[in-house]
């Protein structure tokens, strides 16, 4: 495990690694909490959450260990650990080609506040080609990724859709947004 950076913060220490495939069941533990929160605000019933959300976990920890150990040196994943070692947020981004993605962005929301998104898409971006123009998907009902986004220079594009992987028992979808962050092209 490479140790990036160690943070000082009001919940002690928080410490930045490069993510590695021992910490995929942390992250689909980290995500599945985090994301809960935006379902409820879309009108999901805890039934639909933990139907949703219970079966993925296992089967998600599988993916995420699949995609990590499959990694390239196109695919940046940054984790941020508590004293005790559990994952409370990360950030993963890939290089592709003439653009970055930015793919995801989670910190769990009693360690929200205290500047770790910020640290991890920092760190996260520091790898990423400046030079290219960096996109992103988020909900567009989640105002409080989109203004932490938007406080990082990113900006709506037209790029709106839904997908079915985000629809409830009635078929409900929730829209994702795309968004962009211009290169530093010369």
């Amino acid at each position: 495990m490479e140790k990036e950076n160690i943070y000082e913060t009001k919940s002690g220490k928080v410490e930045i690694l490069r993510g590695v495939v021992d910490d995929a069941e942390g992250i689909q533990a980290l995500v599945s909490e985090s994301s809960k929160g935006m379902y409820r605000l879309c009108g999901w019933t805890e039934k639909e959450i933990e139907d949703h959300f219970n079966p993925e976990i296992k089967d998600g920890a599988n993916k995420t260990r699949e995609a990590i150990a499959a990694f390239t040196e196109a695919n940046i994943l940054f984790v941020a650990k508590d004293n005790g070692g559990k994952i409370i947020g990360c950030c993963f981004a890939e290089k592709q080609g003439d653009i970055n993605k930015i793919e995801a962005v989670y910190v769990l929301p009693d360690f929200q506040g205290l500047g770790l998104s910020d640290k991890l898409f920092d760190d996260t971006y520091k790898l990423l080609n400046p030079d290219n123009d960096t996109f992103l998907d988020v909900f567009s009902l989640n105002s409080k990724a989109i203004d932490f986004y938007k406080r990082l220079g990113f900006s709506e594009t037209n790029n709106r859709h839904f997908d079915k992987k985000y629809a409830n028992s009635t078929g409900a979808m929730l829209e994702i947004m795309e968004m962009m962050l211009p290169g530093k092209k010369a």
